[in-house]
């Protein structure tokens, strides 16, 4: 009997110490976490670190390629964009020029055109008085010179163009063309008739005399023997026809 009650008492005793342990467990769980020290190397960079480490990896570096490939892509093309409107520009521009430059072809003498018809209602006006009067000659010739100095003062004075005498001048193939020649006693070629004036416009030749040469007679010594040269050349490569 006492021998169960020693054995009840020994149970009750290594129950309590249980449950003393059990509280203290529970009182050290429910306390402040203790958190384990950590050695931080010196240089060490955490998320940095680990980014450059992940630049470095296969599939970054192939994004990164792949990135600039694209940027490179979009440089050609907004070049090429550029250098095609360029040349469509210029190639609008030469067409605009050519456009222009044919007009102006077209229209230039537009305004010496306008001058001209008055001058057609002049002789408009003088064929209506040749039919009116067809036995009065001199009043049909005065009326042609009439339109003809109206028509030279309107070309001279406004455009520049004046008539050049080579009757007696010194032969010049570049202002006479001799039609015909002859031999006399003159010391050098010299014009001494002309069939239709010269006419410059400004200071430039727009139509050479058409004239007759007469040249140094054989047994003229002083005349220069090239002259007859320039006469043969003035007349298209032929010689001179004898008067």
């Amino acid at each position: 009997m006492s021998k169960h009650k020693h054995e009840q008492g020994a149970s009750s005793a290594a129950m309590n110490q249980a449950q003393e342990q059990t509280k203290e467990q529970t009182q050290n769980q429910s306390g402040p976490a203790l958190v384990p020290e950590v050695e931080v190397q010196p240089g060490a960079e955490g998320p940095q670190g680990n980014q450059a480490g992940a630049v470095n990896t296969p599939e970054a570096q192939l994004a990164a390629a792949r990135a600039e490939i694209d940027l490179l892509k979009a440089q050609v093309s907004e070049l090429n964009d550029k250098y095609l409107r360029t040349l469509a520009e210029q190639v609008n521009f030469r067409k605009r020029v050519v456009k222009e430059k044919e007009e102006f072809q077209q229209y230039a003498i537009s305004t010496l055109l306008a001058d001209l018809i008055p001058v057609l209602d002049d002789f408009d006006r003088s064929l209506e008085t040749v039919v009116q009067h067809k036995t009065d000659a001199e009043k049909v010739a005065e009326g042609i010179q009439l339109i003809q100095k109206k028509l030279y003062d309107t070309l001279s004075s406004k455009y520049g163009l004046t008539k050049y005498e080579s009757k007696n001048s010194v032969f010049d193939p570049h202002m006479h063309e001799a039609m015909f020649s002859d031999e006399g006693n003159v010391a050098m070629p010299t014009v001494t008739q002309e069939f239709m004036p010269g006419y410059k416009l400004h200071e430039r030749i727009i139509r050479t005399a058409k004239v007759k040469v007469t040249m140094p007679s054989s047994g003229n010594a002083s005349a220069p023997s090239t002259q007859g040269t320039s006469v043969s050349e003035s007349a298209n490569g032929e010689s001179p026809q004898q008067g």
